[in-house]
C-alpha cells in the first residue's frame, strides 16, 4: 500500500514536472517591456517590420489607409505544449501620416475549451 502510493505520489510530480516545462506565455507586459526598447515612438514602419521578422513574430505589411489608420497587426503566440488554455499577445501599431509610430496597443487573450 506505501509503494503505490509513492507510485502515485511520484508520477504526480512527474506529471506537474512536464506540465511547467516549455517555453513561458507571452504576458502583455513583457511585450510591451521589449517593443518600447526595440522600436521606440517615432520608428519608421520597416523597423517596426524588421523587429517583428527578426523575433519571427507574426505580422501583416504596413498598411495606408485614410479611414482606419496607417496600421501593422502582430501576434505573439502562446508556444508551450501542455496548456489547454493559450494566452496570446495581439499588437496592433499605429503610425502618423509622416510614417511614424505613435502609439502601439498590446493585448491578452485566450484561445481553447
Amino acid at each position: 500500500m506505501a509503494l503505490g502510493m509513492r507510485i502515485r505520489a511520484g508520477c504526480f510530480l512527474w506529471g506537474l514536472l512536464l506540465v511547467g516545462c516549455g517555453p513561458a506565455r507571452p504576458s502583455a507586459e513583457v511585450v510591451k517591456r521589449d517593443l518600447s526598447t526595440a522600436v521606440p515612438l517615432q520608428s519608421t514602419p520597416a523597423q517596426v517590420l524588421t523587429y517583428l521578422t527578426r523575433q519571427r513574430i507574426e505580422h501583416t505589411e504596413y498598411n495606408r489607409d485614410a479611414t482606419q489608420g496607417n496600421l501593422i497587426h502582430a501576434v505573439v503566440r502562446d508556444r508551450s505544449r501542455w496548456n489547454f488554455v493559450k494566452t496570446d499577445c495581439s499588437i496592433t501599431f499605429q503610425f502618423d501620416d509622416r510614417d511614424r509610430l505613435v502609439a502601439f496597443d498590446v493585448r491578452e487573450w485566450l484561445t481553447g475549451p
